[in-house]
């Protein structure tokens, strides 16, 4: 009987595809600042992850199933429990995309004053990356 046909290893494949999968659209996402506000569809797949992880256990998944189970719930459980600690509010007066910036100077890497005056009248992107947690 192949690995496949055990209906617990089934399942924990799957789990870790989702949660192998999920993680790195997540991470490009937030690489890309494009980020949703809607947040639940990634929180649902790590809870599903979780629980095919969990599931493939109680199936009595072999060996392949019990080594594809585990990331399965690790990844699961860190990208929730990071996403249940990170409320993100964005303070009063906050720069909002299409805001003028604030004038600013601070010393480059090259220890060359840079002044943000330099900057008027052309469109500028400042990426900050933060990601959820």
């Amino acid at each position: 009987m192949g690995a496949l046909a055990n209906p617990g290893n089934r399942l924990a494949l799957a789990g870790l595809v989702l949660a192998a999968g999920s993680m790195a659209y997540w991470l490009n996402r937030a690489e890309n600042v494009s980020l949703p506000d809607n947040r639940i569809l990634f929180l649902a797949t790590w809870l599903l992850a979780i629980g095919l992880g969990i599931a493939a256990w109680v199936k009595k998944a072999g060996w392949l199933g019990r080594i594809a189970s585990v990331p399965a719930i690790l990844i699961g459980v860190f990208l929730t429990f990071t996403f249940s600690i990170s409320e993100q509010v964005l303070p009063e007066g906050a720069i909002r995309v299409g805001d003028t910036i604030p004038a600013f100077s601070a010393v480059d890497e090259n220890g060359v004053l840079f002044d943000s005056a330099r900057l008027r009248g052309n469109p500028v992107l400042i990426k900050f990356f933060r990601a959820h947690w």
